[in-house]
């Protein structure tokens, strides 16, 4: 079972899931835990569904606000593993600050021995502020950054390294210490959310791949040809093939049906953005996913929805693919018969188009 950066001849497809996010009901009770088991349920199908119907991959994300039931991404990803055999299964990503990375460390290796080697975990730093829930107390910018950074050494050590130490101001591994639970796969695949220029060099440097949402396709298309650059001066062979690239996607049979459901995705991501920032407690996620689009006059429109015809969201697609450089896209679509449209009238001919020969 190939990893998702394998095979850059050919384009891959990877079905992210915000759980909480694709339900029905137009304005339900969130704090039901008989809706939260439908969710966590719907979730595990899809996983099924998404395997049977040649999705390359399915991700999770995590976050810790009521309608989005995924504050556990590895707990629901060990359930689709053991109803599913083929597909990768990946986070996108897992908040490393909320959690010792040594634990992140096991957690996935626990996850790639139960999927018989298909995970690949993806890490972000998460939330604004979730760093200083983590450590209890504070910390100012050049803090952050160094804990985030001990964080990301800490977790590549952990995970190729056996009877590691490690002497940093976060993070201290004083005894050789070597995980219980190591990845089956021996290149474990490791992917950054890498939204700024420094994170996408530190994704390069250490041999992981890059997930990116928020930005332009040129800025995407900079983003990859620095990250090649600075991967091959660290001796890893890298191209498009190891950077994902976002797209929300809103498809009907004809225009009024694309917005209808556009409609109905924005109305779900605006309850989420309303239970994040309720109060003006929180922040929107630092990956800015969920931003809306400058101009596009649309409340709360993601700046990176893809909606339309099916001919229309190939066109646009293709254009992602064209002015970025990616090789691997990472879609989210919110109902079943918007899925069936892109597995049986996009993915095809997208594919078709962007194979190239060995």
């Amino acid at each position: 079972m190939e990893a998702l950066s394998d095979s850059p001849q050919t384009l891959k497809f990877v079905h992210t899931y915000g759980v909480g996010l694709h339900a029905e009901e137009a304005d339900p009770d969130v704090y039901d835990p008989q809706w939260q088991k439908r969710q966590v349920d719907d979730f595990v199908q899809f996983a099924v569904e998404a395997e049977e119907s040649g999705f390359d991959g399915v991700s999770v994300t995590e976050h810790h606000v009521p309608m989005m039931t995924c504050p556990s991404p590895h707990l629901l990803l060990a359930a689709a593993a053991v109803r599913t055999s083929r597909i990768r299964l990946g986070t996108a990503v897992t908040a490393l600050p909320l959690y010792h990375p040594i634990r992140v460390a096991e957690e996935a290796g626990t996850l790639d021995l139960l999927s018989g080697g298909r995970f690949e975990l993806g890490v972000g730093r998460g939330v604004p502020g979730e760093a200083q829930i983590a450590v209890g107390r504070d910390l100012s910018p050049d803090e952050l950054s160094q804990g985030w950074l001990e964080s990301l050494d800490v977790l590549q050590l952990a995970l190729t390294e056996r009877d590691f130490t490690y002497d940093g101001k976060f993070y201290k591994v004083t005894q050789p210490t070597t995980i219980a639970t190591r990845p089956l796969q021996d290149s474990f695949p490791v992917w950054l959310g890498a939204a700024s220029m420094g994170t996408m060099q530190q994704a390069a440097t250490r041999g992981w791949n890059a997930m990116r949402n928020f930005g332009s396709n040129q800025e995407h298309r900079d983003a990859l040809e620095g990250y090649i650059k600075v991967a091959a001066e660290n001796g890893h062979d890298r191209s498009g093939a190891n950077m994902l690239v976002e797209r929300f996607v809103a498809i009907g049979q004809t225009e009024d049906e694309a917005e209808r459901n556009l409609a109905r995705m924005t109305h779900s991501l605006g309850r989420f953005i309303s239970f994040f920032t309720a109060g003006g407690k929180r922040a929107l996620p630092a990956d800015a996913e969920f931003h809306a689009g400058s101009g596009s006059g649309k409340k709360n429109r993601p700046a990176i929805v893809v909606s339309g015809t099916p001919d229309q969201v190939i066109d646009s697609l293709q254009q992602t693919i064209d002015e970025t450089g990616a090789r691997r896209l990472l879609v989210e679509l919110f109902s079943a018969q918007e899925r069936r449209l892109f597995v049986e009238e996009i993915m095809p001919v997208l594919r078709k188009r962007n194979t190239t020969a060995v």
